[in-house]
C-alpha cells in the first residue's frame, strides 16, 4: 500500500510539475530599474500692495497678484486671506485728522473677497481670515474696500 501511494504521490508530482510555467531568469539583465518620484514644492509669488487710496464715492479696487506660480497640485489653491483689522472684533478702522479743524475722525471699511459678500468684521460678518483672493496660475483678483460708516466732521 505505502508503495502505490509513493508511486501516486510521484505522478501527481511530476504532472504539476509539467503544468507549472516555467520562467527562465533573464541573463542579459542583473539589476532592476527603480525609480522614486518627489513631487516639487509649490513656488509662487504673491504681490499686495502696500498702500490703497480709498474713494469716498466709489467702492475700491484692490489688486492682488499672483506670479511665478508652479507646482500647485490638482485640486488644491493658493488663498489670500485676511488676518485682522485694526479695530475691535477685527474690524478695520481706517483714521484720520480733519485738515481744517484738526478734529480726529474714524471710518469704519467694509471688504468684499471671494464669497462676493461685503463684511466689517461684526461678528457674524467676521473679515478675520476671510479670503480675499485665490489662485491656481498666474493671474490678478481684486478684493473691493468701502468705508460703510463715517464718523468725521
Amino acid at each position: 500500500m505505502k508503495k502505490n501511494m509513493m508511486a501516486v504521490t510521484a505522478g501527481i508530482l511530476a504532472g504539476l510539475m509539467c503544468a507549472t510555467p516555467v520562467l527562465a531568469a533573464t541573463t542579459e539583465s542583473g539589476h532592476t530599474d527603480i525609480s522614486l518620484y518627489v513631487p516639487n514644492e509649490p513656488a509662487y509669488t504673491i504681490t499686495i500692495p502696500e498702500t490703497v487710496t480709498l474713494s469716498a464715492t466709489e467702492h475700491t479696487q484692490v489688486p492682488i497678484t499672483a506670479s511665478d506660480v508652479k507646482y500647485i497640485p490638482d485640486g488644491k489653491k493658493i488663498s489670500v486671506t485676511f488676518l485682522k483689522g485694526n479695530g475691535t472684533y477685527g474690524r478695520l478702522y481706517m483714521t484720520g485728522t480733519n485738515e481744517e479743524t484738526g478734529k480726529n475722525y474714524l471710518m469704519t471699511l467694509q471688504i468684499k473677497g471671494t464669497s462676493g459678500e461685503f463684511k466689517s468684521g461684526a461678528l457674524e460678518k467676521q473679515i478675520k481670515g476671510m479670503e480675499l483672493a485665490s489662485f491656481t496660475a498666474d493671474g490678478t483678483m481684486n478684493y473691493e474696500v468701502y468705508p460703510c460708516s463715517q464718523d468725521y466732521p
